[in-house]
C-alpha cells in the first residue's frame, strides 16, 4: 500500500508537471518575455515536480508560486490550487493512514516481543531466587529458617543483589515473615521463590485492590459480631 500511494503521488505530479512547464512554454513563446520566477520553477519537466513536491512538503511558499503563475491568467492558479488541495487532503492523508497502519502493526508485533521478553526475564529472575536459596540454605536441608536469611542477610552484597531484584531488605525480619506465608518459621524453595516474586516492586493495583477487599470483609465481620454481641448483651 505505501509503495502505490508514492506512485499514485509521484503521477499526479508528473500530470500537473506536464501542464504547467507546457503552460509556460506556451506563454514564453507567444509573449516572449516570460519573468525569471516563472523560468526558475517550470523551466523543464523535472523542476516543475520538483516545485510541485516542495510546495506540498513544505520546501517552498506556495503562495509565491501562486503569484508566478498569476501573470499567465487564472487557469494556471485555479490548476495549482487544485493540486495542493489535492494532494494535501487526499494523497498525503493516504500516505499518513498507511504510515499509522504499519506502526500499529508494528507495535502488536513489538507486544509478542515484549511479552517473550516478559517471560523470559520472570525465567531468568526465578533461577536467581533458587541460586540465592541455595546459597541461604547453609545446612542444606531443603529450607531456610529465620537465623540462616537474617545471617545472609547481614552481607552486604547480599542486600545489594536483593536491592537489584527490587526486594526491599531495610527490615528482615518483617520481610521473612511476608515471604513464610505458612507460619513455619522456615522457607521451603517454592515459598521462597513465590514470595520474591510476588512482593518485589511496587505495589500493584491488584494488590490494593486484594488490600481494600480484605478490609471491607473484616469490617463487615467486625460490625456483624459487633451486633450479635450487642443483641447478647440486650437479653
Amino acid at each position: 500500500p505505501l509503495l502505490w500511494a508514492v506512485l499514485l503521488l509521484c503521477l499526479i505530479m508528473y500530470l500537473f508537471a506536464i501542464l504547467f512547464t507546457q503552460s509556460v512554454l506556451i506563454h514564453r513563446t507567444g509573449d516572449g518575455h516570460t519573468p525569471p520566477s516563472l523560468l526558475k520553477d517550470w523551466s523543464s519537466l523535472p523542476r516543475s515536480m520538483l516545485t510541485l513536491f516542495m510546495a506540498v512538503t513544505g520546501g517552498i511558499n506556495w503562495g509565491d508560486t501562486v503569484d508566478a503563475l498569476s501573470l499567465m491568467g487564472p487557469l494556471p492558479v485555479v490548476l495549482f490550487v487544485g493540486y495542493i488541495a489535492f494532494a494535501e487532503f487526499a494523497v498525503l492523508n493516504v500516505l499518513t493512514g498507511v504510515f499509522c497502519q504499519n506502526a500499529i502493526d508494528s507495535a502488536s508485533h513489538d507486544q509478542e516481543l515484549v511479552a517473550q521478553d516478559m517471560l523470559a526475564n520472570k525465567q531468568m529472575y526465578i533461577q536467581n531466587m533458587q541460586q540465592l536459596f541455595k546459597e541461604f540454605d547453609a545446612d542444606k536441608d531443603g529450607s531456610v529458617t529465620v537465623t540462616e536469611f537474617m545471617a545472609h542477610l547481614n552481607d552486604e552484597r547480599v542486600r545489594a543483589y536483593f536491592d537489584s531484584l527490587d526486594l526491599d531488605t531495610s527490615d528482615v525480619c518483617t520481610l521473612f515473615r511476608l515471604l513464610d506465608t505458612t507460619d513455619h518459621n522456615e522457607l521451603e524453595l517454592d515459598e521462597f521463590v513465590s514470595g520474591c516474586m510476588r512482593l518485589k516492586g511496587n505495589a500493584k493495583g491488584v494488590d490494593m485492590a486484594k488490600l481494600s477487599y480484605a478490609q471491607s470483609a473484616m469490617a463487615r465481620r467486625l460490625a456483624r459480631f459487633m451486633e450479635r454481641t450487642d443483641t447478647a448483651l440486650s437479653h
